[in-house]
């Protein structure tokens, strides 16, 4: 019922920013950046191959178990290079990275770096979600990785081109780790309802979650005979 009023409304999710990415057919190789034990991309295997790297060795553990990826690796990626992460997953750059629910665990300069990193690691797209400004959250599950350390607006990622949307309903209705804060029955489809009254997709400041997406080969003709050119 929520996937159907998602649909009916036009609010995409990090997973419809995704599948769209990759329906164009221009990924084959993808990155999942502080993967974690659950992955978006793994729903789109065997059609593409994936990759996980996550500083917490369990987490790391449990997606082996889960068999979300085809290559994984324990390690901090911010003290590796973006061609030290190339070389351990085979020297090429990947087509998507993606960091789903990561930079805000970052202070914010080295959030920013993260960013770099991300775009010096694919040679088409870049997809980020992130709470909409700072959410307070502890080192949850035991996990010092969890804790929330910085906030993030669509102004940080539309200044380095990035194109960002407003999702995951509205911050009336989400709170600490993305919880709910009503319980009611219905309380799902009166946030998706209300996300599009308020035109969360773009009206950003309501939206409880932003995806903001870089194609790092720049802005695409839109007029003129290379605007009829499918970029692949």
């Amino acid at each position: 019922m929520r996937a159907f009023f998602k649909k009916l409304i036009g609010v995409p999710s990090a997973r419809d920013c995704t599948e769209r990415l990759i329906r164009t057919g221009a990924v084959r190789r993808a990155l999942d950046l502080g993967c974690g034990e659950n992955s978006v991309l793994s729903e789109f295997r065997p059609e593409i191959r994936t990759a996980g790297i996550d500083a917490f060795a369990g987490a790391i553990e449990t997606a082996k178990e889960r068999k979300l990826h085809d290559d994984y690796l324990v390690a901090d990626i911010l003290k590796l290079s973006a061609d030290e992460i190339r070389e351990r997953f085979g020297g090429e750059a990947f087509d998507l990275v993606a960091a789903y629910d990561v930079i805000e665990h970052l202070p914010k300069e080295a959030g920013f770096e993260l960013l770099k990193k991300c775009e010096a690691l694919t040679s088409k797209y870049v997809l980020v979600q992130t709470p909409n400004g700072f959410l307070p959250q502890g080192p949850e599950f035991g996990n010092v990785y969890q804790r929330h350390l910085s906030g993030w607006f669509a102004q940080d990622f539309e200044g380095r081109g990035y194109d960002v949307v407003g999702t995951t309903g509205t911050k009336l209705f989400h709170g600490y780790a993305g919880e709910l804060k009503f319980r009611f029955p219905g309380a799902l489809i009166c946030d998706a309802l209300l996300g599009w009254f308020l035109r969360i997709r773009r009206n950003h400041r309501h939206a409880f979650n932003l995806v903001a997406i870089k194609d790092v080969r720049g802005v695409p003709a839109r007029v003129g005979p290379a605007s009829e050119k499918v970029r692949t």
